[in-house]
Parts: structure tokens; sequence; C-alpha cells
């Protein structure tokens, strides 16, 4: 690059074509890198906007992306090394940048309007709220993206991000139309007010500079429930519903939001209450679309399996898989890239708050500890399960503290244990080998368990290791597919030199649910289960704990496996033991086999 001077200035008459924008914008930022004064900088900082402004005219897109990426950064570091005097004039490059940004990036604008407010949601809450405010961007670039749908616990800031979006498609078209549900008219009124307030502020002005000629009154006509933006080329250009208000004769072209549509605990049981609005939406709010743009999102808490949060979901899952997202955590994406599904919890995987902003890691355990587990499930997890039918409920199994031990400190158990195995049928279940330490009251400790979704080729190994370190003597196996699983255990473990286990396969024809079903009072009676404070939920144990009491027999459950591989113990071992004899271990070489 040719050496810079006081008062050069890029021109683009130099550029014959678009890709040279992003090489001058580099050439720059080396300058703004460089050891040269803060006068000097903040000329190019000037010169900066205005390839930027050009860029913009030919590709949106580009342009944002690269100054949010590139020299947002940039101009944070000149803010902080620069003199005193010179500190605010880099800090309004620095706002325009953002400003900048903006008109096309959802969460750029939101950062600019709080840039003055001392209690910033976004800045506090980035981790929780980004992958939401990034599908609400999506819908506005992404043609094939139809629905977003997003669950958080209480107070996460849902609706404060649905408000900004909202408020953002009217800067980015004046004749876009957006309809909003709740169950609550003073909330979904409060929604509307908020979107006016952001409409009417002078940063949005400077966002959106089409706005300045309205100086703060931008609407035609003003109701809280529906209000119009001057000129737009719309009957109404926001209109605010409750759950139960007429929709019959208006329609949104951008985007049916839908949030908070169940009232609350008193509702979460009521599949009437359910059933009444998923047909609502079914006959009467999916039809309130202009054309075939509308984009619907649907926002709010799950209180329960049957709310329209989670029916919807089903809905989508049905036309098209959902994957995880390779950019976002608790985030799934449709394979025919129509839906984006988010469920955040308030507990991570480590039992960590995942929005310590809004509760400390000791407020959501306690949270935790204090709540019926079902409504923490729903409401704290975003995980539903079933309201009844709950029969393995941790609260109705047995535990124990510790195996026990005689009064010389000897075990006062067997050196020996039981297992089965659940092998998986389809990608999304695990394989699941619970293990048992026989007691002698003829009861049995659920001690440790394999619980992994992988497929059974890759855990050959690690079944082998779980039967020898626990000295398993009788295992039972559900092996209705791979007849040559049995002879493979049985190879890998005569090569590693055990030969005590006895490997017994079933072929099963009852219905799993019936097993289960069958089995659930011996289960309940003859098993015992570590207490909750002794395993890790995120540990193969408390995976398997949380499958096997989430499991219901009034509701259709999304994994059975941990369930029926302990129904299949209960059935083949427990029920069984009467008619087998006790396994003892055994040397095959003594006796020459």
């Amino acid at each position: 690059m040719a050496e810079i001077k006081k008062g050069d200035k890029i021109t683009l008459k130099k550029l014959p074509k678009q890709d040279y924008y992003e090489e001058t914008i580099d050439d720059i930022i080396d300058v703004l890198k460089g050891k040269h004064s803060d006068s000097m900088k903040l000329q190019w900082c000037s010169n900066t906007m205005q390839v930027l402004d050009a860029w913009f005219q030919e590709d949106e897109l580009s342009a944002t992306r690269y100054a949010k990426t590139k020299l947002i950064p940039v101009f944070e570091q000149l803010i902080d090394k620069s003199e005193v005097e010179y500190m605010s004039d880099f800090f309004d490059f620095y706002k325009r940048l953002y400003a900048f940004c903006g008109n096309r990036d959802l969460e750029c604008f939101i950062d600019y309007m709080e840039f003055e407010k001392s209690n910033r949601v976004l800045s506090k809450r980035r981790d929780v709220l980004l992958p939401f405010i990034d599908a609400l961007n999506r819908l506005d670039t992404d043609p094939k993206l139809k629905y977003v749908i997003a669950s958080f616990f209480p107070s996460a800031g849902k609706s404060f991000s649905a408000n900004y979006y909202t408020a953002w498609t009217y800067g980015r078209d004046i004749n876009n139309s957006n309809l909003r549900l709740s169950y609550n008219e003073e909330l979904v009124l409060g929604f509307s007010r908020s979107i006016k307030d952001l409409i009417s502020s002078p940063n949005f002005s400077d966002v959106f500079k089409h706005y300045k000629i309205y100086k703060g009154k931008p609407f035609e006509k003003e109701k809280e429930s529906d209000w119009k933006i001057k000129n737009a080329n719309v009957l109404t250009s926001h209109i605010s519903r409750t759950r139960d208000g007429g929709t019959t004769g208006v329609r949104a072209n951008k985007t049916i939001i839908f949030d908070d549509m169940t009232k609350g605990a008193e509702e979460a049981s009521n599949s009437a209450i359910h059933q009444a609005y998923y047909n609502k939406w079914k006959t009467e709010w999916f039809n309130r679309k202009d054309g075939n743009n509308t984009k619907y999102v649907f926002l709010g808490t799950m209180w329960s399996p049957e709310d329209i949060l989670n029916r919807v979901r089903e809905d989508r899952e049905k036309i098209s898989p959902l994957v995880p997202s390779k950019k976002f955590k608790y985030t799934w994406e449709s394979e025919d890239g129509s839906t984006i599904v988010i469920r955040v919890p308030l507990l991570d995987e480590n039992d960590e708050s995942t929005c310590p902003d809004a509760y400390t890691t000791e407020e959501a355990r306690e949270i935790r500890d204090t709540t019926d587990p079902y409504l923490f499930q729903c409401v704290y997890q975003q995980d539903p399960i079933a309201p009844s039918g709950l029969e393995f409920a941790d609260e109705l199994l047995q535990h124990y503290d510790k195996l026990p031990l005689n009064e010389d400190g000897t075990p006062a158990y067997p050196d020996y244990c039981f297992a089965s195995l659940d092998t998986p049928r389809r990608g999304g279940d695990n394989a699941s080998m619970p293990i048992f330490v026989p007691a002698n009251d003829g009861k049995f400790y659920f001690v440790d368990c394999l619980f992994k979704r992988k497929p059974m080729t890759s855990l050959y190994d690690e079944i082998v290791n779980k039967i020898i370190d626990y000295n398993v003597t009788d295992f039972v196996i559900e092996n209705n597919t791979d007849t040559s699983l049995k002879t493979v255990l049985e190879e890998r473990l005569e090569a590693k030199g055990y030969l005590h286990c006895v490997i017994r396969e079933k072929y099963n024809t009852k219905n799993k649910e019936l097993r289960i079903g069958d089995t659930r009072d011996v289960v309940k009676r003859m098993i015992l289960f570590k207490n909750k404070s002794d395993y890790n939920p995120n540990t193969e144990y408390g995976r398997f704990m949380k499958d096997f009491t989430t499991y219901s027999f009034d509701f259709k459950n999304k994994h059975d496996d941990a369930n029926d591989s302990v129904a299949l113990f209960a059935s083949e071992t427990i029920i069984q033991k009467g008619r087998m004899s006790k396994p003892i271990p055994i040397d095959r070489r003594e006796y020459g086999i």
C-alpha cells in the first residue's frame, strides 16, 4: 500500500468493481491500527463511513456483515487507546457504525437503541437471546424460513426481543404490517406501546434516516390496539389482539407473533384450553396472513407438552426433521430450512444458570428444588413432560444412600452384578444398559449404567468394560434386529479372559408400553435408586434418571429407552429369578469349554 499522508482521501473512482470495497476498507483498517496520530485516524474514520455508504448501496448484507465483524472491533480499540481529547470523537464514529449496521442487522439495531440506557438488556443477556435475535433477523433475509418457535424461562427477555424486531421491520420497510397476539389485553397493548416508543425515538431515525421527516411523530392513527405509520401503503401497520379477541378482517404481510398464549400455571394441565387455541391457530390465525411471504413467530414459556408452542413444533418436525444448529446451542433447524426451534433452559447440563442476570445459579437451583417437577421441566427447562401418568416420578421411587456394609465394614452384598440392555432402534434412541447389585433382602440397587446415543457398533468395548468392571454374571439383552450382538460380546469378553457372564437374548414380541406397564409395580417395589443429590444431571446416570422419571402412561413419550431397559431387567431377571438358578461365577476352562 502507498504511504499514507495527512489529508489523503479514498475515492471510489479508482475502484473498478465491487470487490474493491473490501480491499479499500482493509487498507483503512491497517491505517487505523498503525502508529498514526489520533487526528489523522479520525479523518480516516470519516473516509470509512463514506466507503461503507457506497458499498451499502450495492450490497447491503455484505457491507453490514463486514462492518459488524471487522470494523466494530477496530473502533472499540480506537476508543480504548485514544488520547482523552479524542475519545468522544472516536465514540461518535463507533455509534455511527452501530447505526449503520443496525439498518440491516437486528442485533446491532438493539445495541444502538440501548446505547444511552443504564440497564441494557441485550448486553447482559446476549448469550441467551442471540439465537432468537439471529433467527428473527433471518426472517427478513431468508425466503425459505417461515417459522420461528422460541421458548424461554420467565423474564429471559423474549418479549423485549420481539418488540425490537417488530419496530425494526417498520424501519426496513414502511409498508410492513404485523399482528401480535397474547393471552392478556394489558400485556399485548403494552407491547404495542413499547414498539411505538421505539419508532418515535431519535435513535430510530439515526438508523432509518427516512423517518427524520416525521420529527418523532410517525403515526397517522394512534389507537393502542391498531395503528398506522404515515404514508404506509397498508390499512393498518400494527394490530394487537388477545387470543379471545376478533381477528376477522385483519391481516399481516410481515409477521404474525404469538407471544405467551398460555395464561400460566392455572392452565398448564387444562387439555381443553390447549386444544381450543391450537384449533384456533389451524382454522383462524393461520389465515390472517396477507400473501405467501408472511412469517410466523411462536414465542413464550413452555407450560405443557400440549400447549401451542409444542404442538406447532411437532407439526413442523413432521414436515421436515429438526437437526441441531451448527451455530447456536439450544437451537434446531429443519432440514428444509423452513423452521427454527429454540429452547433455552434455566439450568444447563452442568446445573449452572444460563442467565445469571435474571437468575443466579443458586436462585435457579432453589426454584428447581421447591417447584413441582412437572412445572419446572416445562416452565423453566423448556423440556415439557406429561402432567399426569408419571408413575416413576422420583418421589415415588425407593432410594438408597450407600450400599450396605456389615459391622466389620465389609460389603453386605454379593460381589457380582446383573445388567440388561435395550438397543437403539432409531437414530435418536439411547443404548441403555442399567447395572444392578443384588441385595440380601431380594431387592436390587441401581448403581450405574451405560446410556449413550451412539450406534451399537461403537459401543461394544464400553459394554464389555462395564461387564468386567462390575463383575456382571447375568446379562439380558433385547435383540430383535442384530442377531450377532450376543456372539460379538461373548467373543470380546473371552478375548479379555472374562468367562463369568451368561448373556441371554430376549426376542420381545410384547409391545414395550405394555411391558413397562406390566412391570411398574415390581420396579417400584424391588429396585432402589440413588438419591437425586448423589449424581450429576449431566452424567449418564443423571440423563438416564431424567428420562426414566418423566415417562408418562398418559401421554406420548419422546424417549422410553431407560424405562424399557429397566422393564426388561424386571421381567427377565427379577420376575423370572424364581424359575432360574442363581448365577454363580465359574471358569469355563476348568470344564474344558
